[in-house]
């Protein structure tokens, strides 16, 4: 294995310590390149395709579009979601799938947007088992949306390793002597 893809493990696992992928993705070869294939030629792994156009709504929903950067949905998050899902352990697939499930039997009588804000005011101290898959969909919401190039380069405005001939003074009037 490349030390590169290595790396791009290293860091993936660090990301996203509670989804267990570094075993599985150690014992695959990676090939150099991106770490994440084209939406257009992306194949789904473990969601179906009415699972990941759920996933993707409720993850666009968390991370919405703004003036600033597109949302979760354009970051293909709910794709990170479906990498990180398949490569990890059966407890993690069944807490996806009953988790999806629960979504979907509250949407019924009600909206998604409804039931994502219901399932977020315990996101503190979960106590429902729709609590606890909040919590585990909006961490990987997050991790899909800043780990992808526009939550990188576009939310956090990062642009990598620039040199910089003078550190920019602090601006705040509380911090001058």
């Amino acid at each position: 294995m490349e030390r590169r893809a290595v790396l791009k493990l290293v860091a993936l696992a660090a990301l996203s310590p509670r989804l267990n992928a570094l075993e599985t993705a150690a014992a695959c070869s990676m090939h150099v390149g991106s770490v994440t294939p084209p939406a257009s030629d992306y194949k789904l792994q473990f969601f179906t395709e009415d699972e990941n156009k759920l996933v993707d709504q409720l993850m666009e929903m968390i991370i919405p579009a703004d003036d600033h950067s597109p949302g979760a949905h354009v970051a293909r998050a709910s794709f990170f979601a479906d990498q990180m899902i398949a490569t990890s352990e059966e407890v993690t697939k069944t807490k996806w799938r009953s988790g999806l499930a629960l979504i979907r039997e509250q949407a019924q009588g009600s909206t998604l947007a409804d039931v994502l804000i219901k399932s977020a005011e315990n996101e503190e101290n979960p106590k429902t088992e729709l609590d606890h898959f909040f919590v585990l969909l909006k961490q990987t919401t997050v991790d899909g949306y800043y780990t992808s190039q526009i939550g990188i380069e576009k939310e956090l405005e990062y642009t990598g390793n620039t040199y910089l001939a003078r550190f920019p003074e602090c601006t705040h009037p509380e911090h001058k002597a």
